[in-house]
């Protein structure tokens, strides 16, 4: 049986037009991307990934850039990859399925197409904020953009009693579903697919965390704020962005 090939249309673009050129792959119905800046380069690198070589071929006849074929084995590391510390309060694992024993406690996110394994600097610094002292049992918790579904996941194994997640990409919705599988026996999160600027939930959170763009935050700042319930002692909106 032939390996089945995963498509990447590939570009290099100057820092400070990444809301840009999400508008553009938007204007096109393209819903998911992934932007990678490095510190040994002055370009970010913008990536759009799809089964079928027509999507990769469009953009780049449309926008320029390249096209390759990827296997599936190369999305898979050839060495063992640490886990990632969040202080002593919480471990990411990245490898085989971890034990509910361990110390600190920690969750298992396997490298994926979805944003968020918790090493990238926006989620590592928001998993740092919710460490921080709080009385769990009585928040509740909107995850807007929830990716991978770490943020919510670790909302959970601190002790959330309710968590909303949302995120405009399905597959990433089914990650963090399948995520949170590996990670509890029961599922409790409602998961559900979603766009932050569509906004219009009746229910406020006591934690509304949001790791998205700047451009989409500002955006929808005025929903994402609605969001928050300021009934509670200690409400809080917990935003980050990359760019």
């Amino acid at each position: 049986m032939a390996a089945r090939l995963t498509w990447a249309w590939r570009r290099w673009i100057t820092p400070g037009s990444e809301d840009a050129w999400i508008l553009r792959l938007q204007s096109v119905d393209c819903a998911t991307w992934i932007l990678t800046a490095r510190p040994d380069r002055k370009r970010i690198l913008l990536a759009v990934y799809d089964d079928k070589r027509e999507t990769a071929v469009a953009l780049r006849e449309r926008f320029g850039g390249s096209v390759r074929s990827i296997r599936q084995s190369e999305w898979l590391p050839t060495k063992p990859v640490a886990p990632t510390r969040i202080g002593p309060q919480l471990e990411i694992i990245h490898e085989a399925r971890h034990s509910r024993e361990t110390r600190p406690p920690s969750l298992h996110i396997p490298h994926g197409l979805a944003f968020g394994s918790g090493e990238h600097a926006t989620t590592f610094m928001l998993l740092q904020a919710l460490t921080g002292p709080r009385d769990w049992r009585r928040t509740t918790v909107l995850d807007l953009g929830t990716g991978s579904g770490v943020l919510a996941l670790a909302a959970r194994l601190f002790g959330a009693r309710k968590i909303v997640a949302t995120d405009f990409d399905a597959e990433a919705v089914r990650t963090a579903r399948q995520n949170e599988a590996l990670n509890f026996a029961t599922p409790l999160i409602r998961w559900g697919c979603a766009d932050v600027r569509k906004l219009s939930s009746k229910v406020r959170h006591d934690l509304v965390l949001a790791n998205l763009f700047s451009g989409i935050l500002c955006e929808a700042a005025a929903q994402i704020a609605g969001a928050v319930s300021y009934a509670s002692e200690r409400p809080r909106l917990v935003s980050s962005s990359g760019f």
